[in-house]
Parts: C-alpha cells; structure tokens; sequence
C-alpha cells in the first residue's frame, strides 16, 4: 500500500504493510531485516510503540481516526518506548529520515492508497477542471 502525506503532496512509503492482529502489531517493523526508504508498517490500532529488538532507528507518525497526524517521533532508536499517545489511533512506522523528507507535521492528512497514480492524476484533472485549463 502506498502512504501519501496530502497535506505536503509527498510519500512516506510505497510498500507499507497493515498490521491489525495483535501477533502483527507485536511485530510490527522487527520482521522487516533490512528497512528500506518505502517500507513501513501501519498498526491499527496502537497509540504506543516499543523498538525492543529492533536494528534500526525508526520514525513513528501516529494518527487519529480521521488520519490526522497527532504526533510525530523521528528517529527512535532501538529499544526504546513510546507511551500511549492521547487521540492516537493508529502509528505508522517507518524507516529513520522519512518524517524530515516528506516535511510531515502535527495536523497533516495522511492517506492511504492502493495506487497512487490514478488517484493523483484525478486530483490534477479536478484541480486543472476549477481552473478552467484546457
């Protein structure tokens, strides 16, 4: 699944995973051996994470139910614990630098697409269409 941030019309991963089981969640990005730019993992729903076992720094957006961002923590190290969130719904892991270079803030829109590329050529024609552009 690909993860766009529509706020700043940037991507925070291209191959981002749902984990909605607790066994997924638990998990959560310690399956991923090595973590490349457009990997992730989207636990739903979580307000908290842990990067116990982990071999890389990570960033973690949390969102609330409306794919809001509500916080942003960028480059957690291993072993470490983020407390429960208040208003988080979901946490999206990614790997370390992502949140700096899609410029993701507190209050951004993040959506979540099976392809991207027909969704952001629509957005274009709608926004060429209010102009009045040919």
């Amino acid at each position: 699944m690909y993860v766009i941030n529509r706020t700043r019309g940037t991507y925070l991963g291209v191959d981002v995973q749902v984990a909605n089981s607790f066994r997924a969640r638990l998990l959560g990005l310690l399956a991923h051996r090595d973590l490349r730019f457009g990997d992730g993992v989207w636990l739903v729903p979580c307000n908290s994470v842990q990067t116990f076992g982990m071999r890389h720094p990570i960033d973690v957006v949390f969102l609330d139910v409306r794919r809001h961002v509500v916080r942003v923590v960028a480059g957690v190290r291993p072993a470490r614990l983020i407390l429960p969130v208040a208003g988080a719904h979901s946490a999206l892991e990614l790997p370390a630098g992502v949140v700096r270079s899609s410029e993701t803030r507190i209050g951004d829109v993040i959506e979540f697409v099976a392809e991207p590329v027909a969704r952001m050529e629509e957005d274009r024609m709608a926004g060429t269409a209010r102009r009045g552009s040919p």
